[in-house]
């Protein structure tokens, strides 16, 4: 009979597992709406052939002192540059618009007669605006001479180390077309920018004119076709062409999805059909009536709520037979979209008649609509969000007895998912770039949760700076991008992936052997500025942020030589195993307390003990002084962003305090859910204000608007659940061996899957029942709680680990095994 009753709840626990393992892939995938039925859609246009163009020899980027030239200096360099391209026709089109993109003024002559005089307002966000005009009038049949004059554009923001890439965030950039259609329609172009152009930095006379001799000009630097690389869609860089006819501005692998508004609210003015937003299939199309004398302070206006933080675009297909104006702001919050302020600006899209128009890339909840222009009555066919996504599926999950762990783990992950684009993005808001740290934590998640490496291996390799220089320009960061990469191949186990980065790896290090001396500390030759976190006294040059970045090359350095290992270079691990043990030496005798601490930052503590320079003995010093009150009674004293965060919860579970991390985890990231989170965020505090939370957000020393409610690096809680709580790390590269130590951590029960190459590895536990399911060509090392066990009906001998509070049982065939406590 006992025989029975333990195969009996055996079979339950396998048929229980199994039901709530597929409940939490459904829940995560109904929460992002790119995995709706069919969702996911090829891009409909083509990549554009136009180039971005420049002065050959003249680009800031590509001179030693580029360091001088950002967007902060916005009166360099502003002389004018000339460009002359040609082009034939057989004949003269019904309709011809010229379009240029990338100046900040400019003056456009077509056979000698001015058709573009035009300039940007230098208080706009947007790094670079479309002018058009139309041209028919000007065009010819046979040769036709287009001759611009621009200066440089405004410029933007852009951490990138690609030349290319600094040259967009600069400005000196142009790209220019001539298509066959009316202004906002696409159509094959008549004439595009591209290496054939020629250009001076310099006004000669009769420039202009058709018939002058530009024969001894260079010809033009070319970057490429405007689509042709992922850099060219980062810094939200290219957020103006939203307004350049076919622009989707995306890669080839990532895919489109529709979705229409939740909800409609903060109407204004003569609406119609309003329904019709929200449902697709609601008989007659929305439709605006603009009176004559319409102005922004005035329009009819309307807010969209997306439901959930979204990435993409709002997308407007026009019913009506004339151009509509509309002016549009996104928010990722009610107060942000409202303001008219938000971090892209208000932007005018001008739709076309019965055609389609498209408003900036962003991630946004709400988009705010005024229709400034049309006809007195103007009709849609459709208003909706065009989402963008990269196309994974959930094949990691996590469920568990507490409904907010579970809403934590959905959001987190979906939170991973929105900053899964041209790469693995901070944000698809702010800053939409690739940030080493960021991966450091974002990385784990997309592995654990996607089981995709593929995004993950092109950001690192578009992450390598030139020679010489730090990931990013910070030191901390070169650090985590080898930390990353080793969790990469940690996770994935591809040797051929890993072996092309060797070089890459050993010129990292010897960048950070560059900035620590014969001792081992860290004293940064270059004056670097450094970041550790968004706290006062962790960023830029101070103590405490040198000291975060040591213990980062601390890690960095041990999981380099692991590396070097792996790929049988043993005299290059024993020097970095050496330094390691150097580094880690003299961090100790450093920043080492009395009481047994490393001061009383949680960071700071946190980072010691994941680079194992604070050992096991230290422990219960920085539990004891540091660590044991976080989060005590609902309270935060110290400043730490979710990005830290993310580290900290590591850390406690290193010391065996995974329950209080589970604490904090529902304090801090259970906070931004009461607040109304649907993708966590850039950064956060029990401490700031309650009510309308988003303008009291402070990141990247701003506070407001600005801050990112969908941060990548907040999702730390995705990987933790399923490596901490269901106990599933690879033990060896692959997951050719899997380590499975359930931990309860106070919860009745835990279920879940951890995504691995060779396939899910699944595990189901509570009190009395622990179910695992591994797939083929793995070993699995089962970690069972304190007690006796029984596996498939039969009891189980075990050897005993971790001072005998774990039985240890190795199973090396595919299948599911079902532990029951006797």
């Amino acid at each position: 009979m006992r025989i029975k009753n333990l195969i009996a709840a055996w079979l339950l626990a396998v048929v229980a597992a199994s039901a709530l393992q597929a409940q939490g892939a459904a829940a995560a995938e109904e929460l992002d709406p790119a995995f709706a039925p069919g969702a996911l859609q090829r891009a409909a246009e083509a990549a554009l052939p136009e180039e971005y163009i420049w002065t050959a020899g003249d680009a800031a980027a590509l001179r030693p002192d580029r360091a001088k030239f950002n967007d902060r200096e916005r009166e360099l360099k502003i002389e004018p540059h000339v460009f002359r391209g040609t082009f034939q026709l057989s004949r003269v089109p019904a309709n011809a618009t010229l379009y240029v993109a990338g100046p900040r003024s400019v003056k456009a002559y077509l056979n000698g007669e001015l058709v573009l005089d035009a300039a940007v307002d230098h208080r706009s966000p947007l790094a670079m605006h479309v002018f058009r005009a139309g041209v028919r009038s000007a065009l010819r049949a046979g040769g036709n001479v287009l001759a611009i004059d621009a200066v440089r554009g405004w410029g933007a923001v852009a951490a990138s180390d690609l030349p290319d890439v600094q040259q967009l965030a600069f400005g000196e950039i142009f790209v220019a077309k001539i298509v066959p259609a009316a202004p906002g329609e696409n159509a094959a172009p008549l004439a595009i920018t591209g290496p054939d152009w020629r250009s001076i930095a310099a006004l000669p006379q009769g420039w202009q004119l058709p018939d002058f001799d530009d024969r001894s000009w260079p010809r033009v630097q070319t970057l490429g076709a405007i689509e042709s690389s992922p850099g060219f869609f980062q810094w939200n860089l290219d957020a103006g062409l939203y307004d350049w006819p076919g622009y989707m501005g995306m890669s080839t692998y990532l895919r489109t999805y529709s979705l229409h508004a939740s909800a409609v609210t903060h109407r204004a003015g003569g609406l119609e059909h309003v329904k019709a937003l929200t449902n697709a299939g609601a008989g007659e199309p929305f439709a605006v009536r603009i009176p004559a004398g319409t102005t922004a302070a005035n329009a009819p206006a309307l807010l969209f709520d997306f439901g959930r933080e979204v990435a993409g675009r709002l997308l407007v297909e026009s019913a009506c037979n004339c151009q509509a104006g509309i002016l549009l702001s996104y928010g990722e919050s009610v107060g942000e979209a409202l303001s008219g302020k938000d971090y892209l600006g208000t932007n005018l899209l001008r739709v076309p008649p019965h055609g389609i128009a498209r408003g900036p890339k962003s991630g946004f909840r709400y988009a705010w609509l005024r229709f400034v222009g049309g006809a007195p009555q103007t009709a849609f066919r459709s208003i909706r969000l065009e989402g963008i996504a990269y196309p994974v599926r959930y094949e990691g999950s996590f469920t568990s007895s507490d409904p907010m762990l579970n809403r934590i783990w959905l959001t987190s992950a979906y939170t991973a998912h929105l900053c899964m684009q041209d790469g693995v993005w901070d944000a698809p808001k702010r800053d939409r770039g690739w940030w080493a740290g960021d991966l450091a934590v974002t990385g784990p998640v997309i592995g654990d949760v996607f089981g995709d490496s593929f995004l993950l291996d092109r950001t690192l390799t578009h992450l390598v700076p030139p020679a010489n220089h730090d990931v990013n320009g910070i030191p901390g960061y070169t650090a985590l991008w080898i930390v990353t990469q080793a969790d990469l191949y940690r996770h994935f186990g591809d040797k051929a992936a890993l072996e092309e980065k060797r070089d890459t790896l050993l010129r990292l290090l010897e960048q950070m052997d560059r900035e620590t001396d014969a001792t081992g500390r860290f004293v940064n030759p270059h004056h670097s500025w450094l970041f550790v976190d968004w706290s006062p006294g962790l960023y830029a040059f101070t103590t405490d942020a040198e000291e975060g970045t040591e213990l980062e090359l601390v890690l960095a350095y041990r999981d380099g030589a692991w590396l070097l290992d792996q790929m049988g270079d043993g005299t290059a691990t024993r020097r970095y195993e050496a330094r390691a043990s150097a580094l880690a030496a003299e961090a100790r005798r450093q920043f080492l307390y009395p009481d047994g601490t490393f001061g009383d930052r949680w960071q700071l503590n946190a980072m010691a003990v994941l680079a194992g320079v604070a050992i096991p003995r230290d422990y219960p010093a920085i539990w004891t002084h540091v660590f044991r009150d976080i989060g005590l009674n609902n309270t935060q004293t110290q400043t730490i962003t979710p990005y830290f965060n993310g580290f900290l919860i590591q850390a406690m579970a290193r010391m065996g305090h995974r329950r209080a991390a589970l604490n904090w985890m529902r304090e801090y990231w259970g906070g931004m859910l009461a607040e109304g989170a649907t993708s966590f965020w850039e950064a956060y505090d029990l401490r700031w204000p309650k009510v309308h939370p988003h303008a009291y957000l402070q990141a990247d020393g701003r506070t407001g608007y600005f801050a990112s409610m969908a941060h990548g690096w907040s999702s730390g809680p995705a990987s933790w659940l399923i490596e901490e709580l269901l106990g599933v790390k690879a033990a060896a590269p692959g997951y050719r061996q899997v380590q499975i130590r359930p931990d309860l951590a106070g919860l009745k029960w835990i279920r879940g899957t951890m995504a691995t190459p060779l396939g899910p590895v699944r595990v189901s536990a509570d009190e009395r029942h622990i179910t695992v399911e591994i797939p083929a060509g793995t070993e699995a090392i089962v970690l069972l709680p304190r007690g006796k066990w029984s596996l498939n009906g039969a009891v189980v001998k075990a050897q005993s680990v971790e001072a005998g509070a774990r039985p240890r049982i190795v199973v090396g065939q595919a299948g599911t095994y079902a532990f029951v406590r006797q």
